[in-house]
Parts: structure tokens; C-alpha cells; sequence
């Protein structure tokens, strides 16, 4: 299952899971006129998170027409875990990195995205991985519109799958 920030607004039209969006435009080919699964391709999309995968879903936005896309982690630039080829090949596509931001919000209009509100962070102590944590900067929220948000937060073991597969054992 997809990790979502459990935030308002995360089920609007619009908010896709950063698996969801790459499976659908490489192999639905949900961007192509036509399609059974259409992609509605906006003019700003914000790729939240840091890893591989959210460089994949933000390169990918790039190539299905967003004018402006954005990549949203909440840490600075030398903690994003993505391989530096990664990174590099963002950017020289056009993706715009946006640190030490984190989502609080997405808004709509009519049940689709058209923005989301953020609030600026900063580096505070180590959290029991080692890494700073992010912590808030009162007062510091503001808001962007937005067509499209693509949750690129990692994922887990759906819960469904031991409960309704027969032999298998949860580890509890």
C-alpha cells in the first residue's frame, strides 16, 4: 500500500500515490488522447518526497506535459536518499526542488486539487534513525495551486493480504 500523510484533501481527484501515477502512464497509458484511464494534466504538479521513485513520478510529469513540477521534501538536499544520478537528471529536465517544506493541506475546487498549503521547516535534533529532524517554522505556511499532488512517500505490506491468504502468518 502507498504511505499517504493522512493530510485534508489526500483523496481529491487529482492525488495519486507515485505508483499509481507511473502505472498508469506507462502501461494504461492514461496521458494519451483516448485513453480508458485518463490522466488530467494540469499546469503545476508538487511530487512529495525525496527518493527514487518521486524523481521517476516527477520526470515522468515532465514528459506528460505539467508546465512546472515541483519536488517537495521536507529535509535539504544532502539528506534526499534518491541516487545522485537521480537528482541530477531531475534537474536538468526542468524539476524544481522545493527543501525543507512540508505539506499541510490540499485544497480543491469542484473535488480536484487546485492547491495545497505548506509550511516551511528547519533542521532540529537527530531523530532515532540519526537524521535531523524536520520540525516546523511557526508561522511560516503558505499555499501554491496545484493540478496534481503524486505521494512519493514509499510504501507498506497491505494488511489484506495475510487476512484473506490462506497459510500465510502475521508477525505480531
Amino acid at each position: 500500500l502507498p504511505k499517504m500523510m493522512n493530510i485534508k484533501g489526500e483523496n481529491l481527484n487529482g492525488v495519486y500515490s507515485a505508483n499509481e501515477f507511473l502505472t498508469r502512464v506507462n502501461l494504461m497509458h492514461a496521458n494519451e488522447e483516448n485513453s480508458a484511464t485518463p490522466l488530467r494534466v494540469g499546469k503545476a504538479v508538487a511530487v512529495i518526497g525525496g527518493g527514487n521513485v518521486a524523481m521517476d513520478a516527477a520526470r515522468t510529469a515532465v514528459r506528460v506535459g505539467f508546465e512546472k513540477v515541483y519536488i517537495v521534501y521536507r529535509r535539504t538536499e544532502a539528506e534526499l536518499p534518491a541516487r545522485l544520478e537521480e537528482i541530477r537528471h531531475a534537474k536538468e529536465e526542468g524539476v524544481s526542488f522545493v527543501f525543507l517544506h512540508a505539506p499541510i493541506e490540499i485544497y480543491d475546487k469542484d473535488g480536484y486539487v487546485n492547491g495545497m498549503k505548506f509550511e516551511v521547516m528547519e533542521l532540529g535534533e537527530p531523530d532515532a534513525s540519526g537524521r535531523r529532524r524536520p520540525v516546523p517554522i511557526e508561522g511560516s505556511e503558505y499555499e501554491i495551486e496545484l493540478d496534481t499532488v503524486i505521494m512519493a512517500l514509499g510504501t507498506s505490506p497491505n494488511p489484506l493480504i495475510s487476512s484473506t491468504t490462506k497459510g500465510l502468518e502475521t508477525n505480531k
